[in-house]
């Protein structure tokens, strides 16, 4: 007897084995492959976990964290997300009741914990990426790359490790895919469609920027079910929608439409006084719309799909996207080609309605995470299960574990690509961020201190309130009914919009205590003009500076800058950077005896060899040091981006310092000079026409009687 084979008695009768001869019945061995593919999903989604975990308690947060993070603290403390201002967060309101149970968890604030929801949308979505791709291209192989290919998504593990609505609007999102596949092709019941109108309500009240996918997405459906109708993988047509559930489905997707269109309004609060596309229906449509055709409206995502990871993605995607499309030309398209034409035009319309369609503001590259980056992942997996399938028909003799093979080959393939990258950067922590800021300033408060922040949001939840709102150039604000003045949208802190405002706050609270300045680095430079900025480094010392986060802290006696030197010189040092005047005033000491000195440069190039130090030196007749200020421009903090967009504005560097003036100087003649040097070498930047003989500018002369 054979291996894999059984003997059973043979039955005399018509027909019937004879008494006592033996049927062999041979038993094909059991595959392994239903079993080695569900094996590789569940260690796909292991290692899923594990990258969304590690990048949860990295503690690199993205700036719009903690508005989410106090909506959802807002909910467990009220049960909705009214924020201080008194204003409704809407925007993730399915995301802030989620969050609000973790919040209840800790007593006091845990950012890992309100992350959690987040994992836990990613994960499901990771998960979600087998079944549906495993169901709507008819391929187990396609299901699995899709898995592994969202497992080790970089954005993908950032949105899941963040405390934003990206991850849970992209489940909803992938669930709308799904239904829409399942209803209009596979299995066409009313529930199904209507399950995706459902997904796409909860995607909105996840993100608001889901509701322009509703239309890309319906003309997708609408010319697959037309091209589709003579098909052989076509549903008949008693399956497709009747007129009532046409105007059923149309209706929901109105609702949900303007749902979506009401929860951007809010979103979209501008300062009063600037622009908002007027009133009325138009205004509203300006909003949103602003048809135009240039490079410069395509270029972003042209750029993002074509990046070292995302570029194989998209060659494997159109790969399946033009065997789709060859096929439904010939007439021969099967449903699995039906269902990849639907993710393909889901795809392009998708991109067209974004980059011809909407305004700037609703073509950020990162909302193609919730409106693209589902169909993208399952069209690449299409295309490589496409591509195994041909290469393992192209063998010249098939045999039965070639499938396996290929299954293994090509995950292998992706878990080097794109699993090993994400596995090396994971295990990095941050250094700090507005987090680490606020917690210092909250070590080092005092009584009267104030604060101010162009993060209110982050103020409160550390410091438990926030007083001063800076942005100048771009303010969401509401108007105070009780003070009439402008406030941050958020917390309802004062908004700081303009130098003077400034000034004035720093002048006022001078008398009555601190006032403590958070920012990053980079809207410091960013967010404000350079006269804003550098009044900021005028008035203010950074006290602390961690994870590109300064705190600044006010100085005891501010005194901003003059826009323009009241002093004119004219000192070039090296053709780098030119001293062009000063302001400083000997008869007008602070009243703890420091005298403030701005220096008026005009940077000649943004390429700067090294951070060169100045130094400032107040010299008796014997030309002894009796005073110093050496220091760096900006405290530290001048970049070459700074430089190139100074000379590109033609704008002063306004550099100030505190000459500190020792108490009773003898009577005699007193030299200013200024200059550059190196503070590794010591080495001097050096003066065109020097007349001091050691590369320094003589500002001014003191004489005391």
């Amino acid at each position: 007897m054979h291996s894999g084979s059984i003997g059973l008695p043979r039955h005399a009768g018509n027909g019937s084995p004879a008494a006592g001869q033996i049927t062999t019945l041979t038993m094909k061995p059991r595959s392994l492959y239903p079993a080695l593919s569900i094996g590789l999903a569940l260690a796909l989604v292991l290692a899923a976990f594990v990258l969304r975990l590690d990048h949860l308690v990295a503690r690199f947060f993205h700036v719009d964290e903690y508005i989410s993070m106090l909506a959802a603290r807002m909910t467990a403390v009220k049960g909705v997300p009214i924020l201080p201002s008194g204003m409704l967060y809407n925007q993730g309101l399915l995301l802030s009741y989620l969050a609000a149970p973790f919040s209840w968890l800790s007593d006091t604030l845990s950012e890992e914990m309100l992350r959690w929801p987040s994992l836990l949308a990613g994960l499901l979505t990771v998960a979600g990426f087998y079944g549906v791709g495993r169901r709507i291209l008819s391929s187990r192989p396609a299901g699995l790359y899709a898995l592994a290919f969202a497992a080790f998504d970089g954005s993908m593990i950032v949105w899941s490790g963040r405390m934003r609505m990206y991850a849970l609007a992209g489940l909803f999102m992938l669930g709308a895919v799904y239904f829409i596949a399942r209803g209009i092709l596979m299995t066409p019941r009313p529930a199904y469609r209507f399950a995706a109108v459902a997904c796409f309500l909860g995607a909105i009240l996840s993100h608001a920027v889901a509701v322009v996918a509703i239309p890309a997405w319906l003309a997708a459906a609408v010319v697959v079910m037309v091209l589709g109708r003579h098909q052989p993988g076509s549903p008949k047509d008693g399956d497709q929608p009747r007129p009532r559930e046409w105007l059923a489905l149309a209706i929901a997707l109105l609702v949900i439409a303007g749902l979506g269109f009401s929860v951007i309004t809010q979103v979209a609060v501008l300062r009063p006084d600037q622009p908002d596309g007027g009133a009325g229906v138009m205004g509203l449509l300006t909003t949103f719309f602003d048809p135009g055709i240039s490079w410069q409206r395509i270029d972003d995502y042209a750029y993002y799909f074509t990046t070292r990871a995302y570029w194989p993605l998209t060659a494997l995607g159109g790969v399946a996207l033009l065997a789709a499309l060859a096929a439904t030309l010939r007439g021969r398209a099967t449903r699995h080609d039906l269902a990849t034409l639907l993710l393909g035009l889901i795809f392009l319309f998708t991109l067209a309605e974004l980059s011809l369609v909407l305004v700037s503001t609703w073509r950020k590259t990162r909302y193609l995470f919730v409106l693209c980056q589902p169909v993208f992942i399952l069209l690449a997996a299409d295309g490589l299960a496409r591509i195994g399938q041909w290469l393992t028909c192209l063998l010249p003799r098939r045999s039965p574990g070639s499938a396996t093979v290929t299954l293994l080959l090509s995950v292998a393939l992706i878990v080097a690509g794109w699993g090993v990258p994400a596995l090396s950067s994971s295990g990095t922590r941050s250094t700090g961020d507005y987090d680490t800021a606020f917690k210092w300033v909250k070590s080092q408060w005092q009584a009267g201190d104030r604060v101010m922040t162009v993060h209110p949001s982050a103020a409160y939840l550390y410091l438990g309130h926030s007083d001063y709102y800076a942005a100048e150039t771009s303010a969401r604000v509401l108007m105070d009914d009780d003070s009439d003045e402008l406030v941050d949208r958020y917390v309802g802190s004062t908004l700081i919009d303009s130098v003077e405002a400034l000034n004035a706050a720093l002048a006022r609270e001078a008398g009555r205590g601190r006032v403590w300045f958070v920012v990053d680095q980079d809207r410091l430079f960013r967010r404000y003009t350079p006269l804003f900025t550098q009044q900021v480094f005028a008035q203010m010392d950074i006290v602390h500076n961690q994870g590109g986060v300064p705190v600044f802290l006010s100085h005891a006696y501010p005194k901003p800058a003059p826009v323009s030197p009241p002093v004119v010189t004219d000192a070039n040092f090296g053709n780098l950077i030119a001293l062009r005047g000063y302001a400083l005033d000997f008869a007008a000491p602070m009243p703890d005896g420091t005298l403030p000195l701005t220096l008026y440069w005009r940077p000649l190039t943004a390429q700067i060899p090294r951070p060169f130090k100045v130094f400032v030196q107040l010299r008796n007749s014997e030309d002894a040091i009796v005073a110093q200020a050496d220091h760096h421009m900006l405290q530290g903090m001048l970049s070459p981006a700074t430089l190139a967009s100074l000379i590109e504005q033609n704008e002063w560097l306004r550099d100030t310092t505190v000459l500190a003036m020792p108490s009773g100087l003898p009577a005699g003649e007193y030299r200013l000079l200024v200059g550059l040097y190196d503070p590794d070498t010591f080495e001097r930047v050096p003066l065109t026409a020097d007349a001091s003989g050691e590369n320094a500018v003589l500002l001014t002369t003191l004489r005391i009687p």
